[in-house]
């Protein structure tokens, strides 16, 4: 369906056509705007009226409040789609205050798989020279994650031992990572295969500072 629409504004007469998928809304309004820079030169002219008037015809009428509707909506759509885009980081991003995909970009995760997260070291940069601090980091970021974006407060040790190998980081000697700092950062029950782990307080406020400076590409120990 064709879209006429016509203004009048003394001896100045301009129609624009346009489509259903083409925009002419712009052009209206810069037009109108025109108008009202111009108004002096244009009252000059004679024979107009004390305001410019809009007519559309050959279609649906379009008024000028409208107009203003219509842009509302178009960018509450785009705010909906950007909504609708985000992914399981989101919350940590929104968190954070950083864009999501600066974590997408060193951190796998699928809660609806239900997978291991994973970090992508290679993206990280220096995690740290020492094994036991590749290690301890990585456990601050996949235990934070494994909370955060699945719902899951303890986690087997085995499980976390996984998710280091999967994120190319040796699990052997984890042991050592709870010593020192780590005794403040992580909350260990039981033995063996029922060995759990988590986040203490004080974890999971190193996580945060950790995720924020690898995010940021502040990649200094």
């Amino acid at each position: 369906m064709e879209t006429t629409a016509k203004l009048e504004y003394g001896v100045l007469e301009v129609e624009i056509h346009a489509f259903d998928d083409e925009d002419y809304q712009k052009e209206v309004l810069d037009l109108i705007q025109f108008i009202e820079d111009n108004q002096e030169s244009l009252d000059e002219l004679g024979g107009i009226s004390d305001s410019a008037e809009i007519d559309q015809s050959k279609s649906e009428v379009v008024s000028l409040e409208e107009f203003g509707e219509n842009d509302q909506t178009e960018t509450d759509l785009d705010a909906a789609d950007q909504e609708d885009e985000t992914g399981p980081l989101a919350d940590i991003a929104s968190e954070l205050r950083i864009p999501e995909h600066k974590l997408e970009d060193f951190i796998y995760v699928d809660p609806q798989e239900d997978d291991f997260p994973v970090l992508y070291i290679d993206e990280m940069g220096n995690i740290g020279e020492r094994k036991t601090d590749r290690q301890r980091i990585s456990s601050l970021i996949l235990l934070y994650v494994w909370h955060e974006c699945y719902e899951v407060e303890r986690i087997k040790s085995s499980s976390l031992k996984d998710a280091l190998e999967l994120s190319d980081v040796s699990s052997s000697g984890m042991g050592n990572m709870y010593q020192g700092e780590g005794d403040r950062y992580f909350d260990r029950r039981g033995r063996g295969p029922s060995a759990t782990v988590s986040l203490t307080p004080p974890g999971k406020r190193q996580a945060r500072k950790i995720l924020k400076r690898f995010a940021e590409n502040d990649k200094r120990e």
